[in-house]
């Protein structure tokens, strides 16, 4: 029988143990004191192992010799892991540092004496009249932020119940990938006064004025979308692609944003949902139909008339007292209402408003894991011909270069949107949408005005009356209280509108970024010039969202609709009224490319395996890159320390 030698406990090798001399002495103290206890139970030491049966079935103590490089040098193996650490830490504090300062649109400075309009301010009290924040109210949240106390941010005064949402939750250091203050910020939400601000509330109001219309029906002669159509192209600063046609409208791509013309590959190709969205797929043994728990229409898909009657549906928020209300913090005014409105019928994701209440209901990362199984299992798409393991017929990686290490990536490389956390409360803190459709609203009917005031492009926009008739309709069929000749409100679907925390960057597209960057990272999806076909026929459902799914001839590629999933996703909560597409989707969804990147960046100064030179992806923007390659750190030694036997 072979015993292994204690390290601990040998002073020929003390250079080798990763513990301290304190730590040793304690080890002994306490091996002495269980021996005492042992004796004096009848018990010898070697009866006290993990296996022995107590007090009968004693038996020797076996143990197999431990081997491979860690064993036969510990501490060597503890100044490498030391020293990777530091690496990557050295690494990150640089980038921390260069983070610095970050770039805001000014709001908060240049609406200061004017009921800071242009941040958000939900959960705080706002006047009744204005609808606008109580200033000294606002100035607490900044001087608790400021601070980073959660003393004082327990003193911000309260106008409900609401709870503020996650405000200290970003100052938690990360301990893998990017620290919540380095993601990137290509992007910077753009002022309520600016014609970019005017162009995502009017796309938002469209967006309101169509959720009932399916997908499928969209084309140039389509009454509601024709319109759409022909005022976004209006909008001065608008960052989709243009012309805006009836496929390409409500979609990212090739524009002014992202002149690269790969960028967004894929996206406005074939049907408007993403291909992932429709596949059955095995989870877990069960077998997992995507038909969605969704809302009743709320209005006619051609004439947008709010429909009335049994089995119709509703959106909120279409009144000042009701705006008022939900914003101090009060949740819905009637919560009653929603559950009335449920449709029991389960169907595919068919329009926009089936598309926000799927993005309304997710766990966050849940799509993309099944994502990760729909590309292994249903496709058969291989994994990262990169990988060290991809030619080889002996082994695979397991926890590393492998399915499961990605699904364990996309359950953990967010880190609960840390950060978009910390942009959203630190840097940002812009106004939701539906703050948004109060400013129009309040500029519109005279209730207060601004200096500067908001764009021409939002004032003049043709949605507006539609918007007025929408409101309106609502509230009669509601009960509401049209309380002003003209009313402006962004329709929300959600009953109690947003999250109780700003707007940019979209928690649900920084979740989208980092997944989809890991999954086109991980497996072998192509690149834009050789992108991986798409393996199955291309489907779409029909206008009720009920079985069988309709065929569609579109040539897609697994690049494309991964971009597209992310896409739809980020987009999804726009449709419920509660997101934006600069500073919100296009900010969220880059920073959290941003940090799906370095965390591959990271992990490759982590690998066993032999020379890895880095995975393959393209980014959202079109550009292809290689990330994630072996880092080496050297071959430390211990100094003063002998060779481990």
């Amino acid at each position: 029988m072979k015993t292994k030698k204690s390290h601990a406990l040998d002073p020929t090798s003390v250079g080798c143990d990763i513990r301290s001399s304190s730590e040793v002495n304690t080890h002994s103290s306490i091996s002495t004191s269980r021996r005492g206890f042992l004796k004096t139970a009848g018990m010898g030491v070697a009866a006290f192992t993990a296996g022995a049966v107590l007090p009968t079935g004693l038996a020797p103590e076996a143990e197999a010799v431990e081997i491979g490089p860690p064993s036969q040098q510990p501490g060597l193996r503890a100044s490498q892991s030391d020293l990777v650490r530091k690496t990557t830490s050295s690494n990150e504090s640089t980038v921390i540092k260069n983070a610095f300062p970050h770039s805001t649109n000014g709001d908060e400075e240049t609406y200061a004496n004017q009921a800071f309009a242009g941040n958000f301010s939900k959960t705080l009290p706002h006047d009744s009249h204005t609808g606008l924040v109580d200033p000294n109210a606002y100035k607490a949240l900044i001087n608790g932020l400021t601070q980073g106390s959660k003393d004082l941010l327990d003193k911000v005064p309260a106008g409900g119940p609401g709870l503020l949402a996650g405000p200290l939750s970003p100052l938690a250091f990360q301990l893998q990938g990017e620290d919540s203050t380095s993601a990137a910020e290509p992007f910077v939400p753009p002022s309520i006064n600016s014609a970019g601000a005017a162009a995502e509330q009017v796309e938002l109001y469209w967006e309101a004025i169509v959720r009932d219309v399916p997908f499928i029906d969209y084309s140039s002669s389509q009454p509601l979308i024709s319109q759409a159509i022909a005022d976004i192209n209006k909008l001065s600063a608008y960052t989709g692609p243009k012309p805006v046609t009836a496929q390409n409208i409500f979609r990212y791509g090739t524009g002014t944003a992202f002149p690269n013309a790969n960028a967004w590959f894929g996206v406005t190709t074939g049907p408007y949902i993403s291909q992932f969205l429709f596949q059955t797929h095995n989870f877990d043994g069960v077998t997992f139909v995507p038909q969605i728990h969704t809302t009743f229409p709320v209005a006619d898909k051609n004439t947008g008339q709010v429909l009335t009657g049994a089995n119709t549906g509703l959106d909120f928020m279409t009144d000042l007292a009701e705006y008022v209300f939900v914003e101090n913090g009060n949740g819905a005014i009637n919560p009653n209402e929603f559950p009335t409105v449920e449709d029991p019928t389960p169907r595919f994701i068919r329009s926009g408003r089936d598309l926000g209440q799927q993005a309304n209901q997710d766990l966050i990362y849940s799509i993309y894991f099944r994502a990760a199984l729909i590309m292994a299992i249903n496709l058969g798409i291989p994994f990262s011909a990169n990988s060290p393991y991809a030619m080889d017929a002996r082994i695979s990686g397991f926890n590393t270069f492998t399915f499961v290490q990605t699904l364990q990536l996309i359950g953990a490389a967010q880190d609960s949107e840390a950060q978009a956390f910390y942009q959203k409360w630190y840097v940002h803190r812009k106004l939701r949408p539906e703050a948004m459709g109060n400013l129009v609203d309040g500029v519109k009917n005279g209730r207060f005005s601004l200096n500067p005031s908001l764009h021409s492009d939002l004032l003049n926009s043709a949605v507006l009356p539609l918007i007025n008739t929408r409101n309106q309709q609502l509230n009669n069929k509601r009960g509401r209280p049209n309380d002003e000749s003209s009313l402006f409100f962004l329709p929300q679907q959600p009953p109690g509108g947003s999250p109780n925390h700003p707007d940019p960057p979209a928690g649900h597209a920084f979740s989208a970024g980092v997944s989809v960057t890991l999954l086109k990272a991980m497996f072998e999806v192509g690149t834009p010039s050789n992108p991986t076909k798409w393996p199955k026929q291309a489907v779409e459902p029909n206008e009720d969202g009920l079985p069988p799914l309709l065929n569609n001839s579109s040539s897609l590629t697994v690049l494309g609709e991964l971009n597209k999933l992310a896409f739809n996703i980020a987009e999804g909560r726009n449709w419920l009224g509660i997101h934006t597409r600069i500073g919100g989707n296009y900010l969220g969804l880059l920073a959290g490319e941003d940090v799906a990147i370095a965390l591959l960046n990271d992990l490759g100064f982590t690998y066993p395996e032999p020379a890895f030179n880095g995975f393959t992806l393209t980014k959202f923007d079109g550009t292809v890159v290689t990330v994630g390659a072996k880092q080496t750190v050297g071959n430390t030694t211990p100094p003063n320390a002998a060779p481990c036997a």
